[in-house]
């Protein structure tokens, strides 16, 4: 599961869609659909990769800004989402029917929301214990 925080300069997204190579044509770029489980409303946008290798991809997602084709949605409503991730070989196309998509990489869900993805606990630790051996 992925977390994005809506309204947000920069999300970091990692994901896998690197290991589809192996069984689809020779692709450049990643369409990346974002599909809201409640209101079935869905976002297309070109994803910004940072890292690409046979490990991990990262992803940047700003969720501030309606510019899809750079890797920019506007995201307002928390909630829950399927994410799929496309292969394509043209970094201008927003739609998954298109010639240049050659396959399905990845499917998975997302979660947005303004809350954190995890929080670390504060332990407070007394001073005035004495431990013996």
């Amino acid at each position: 599961m992925i977390h994005l925080t809506p309204k947000a300069a920069r999300n970091e997204v990692y994901v896998s869609p690197y290991q589809s190579r192996k069984f689809l044509a020779t692709f450049n770029y990643y369409l990346v659909e974002l599909l809201n489980n409640a209101s079935r409303e869905a976002f297309y946008f070109i994803a910004d990769v940072e890292i690409d290798n046979e490990r991990y991809s990262k992803f940047i997602i700003p969720t501030n800004n309606d510019a899809p084709k750079i890797g920019s949605i506007y995201l307002t409503e928390s909630g829950l989402y399927t994410y799929k991730i496309w292969g394509q070989v043209g970094n201008t196309n927003l739609d998954p029917t298109d010639a240049a998509v050659v396959g399905i990489c990845e499917v998975g869900s997302c979660k947005v929301s303004d809350e954190p993805a995890w929080t670390i606990p504060n332990f407070d630790i007394p001073d005035n214990v004495i431990y013996y051996e």
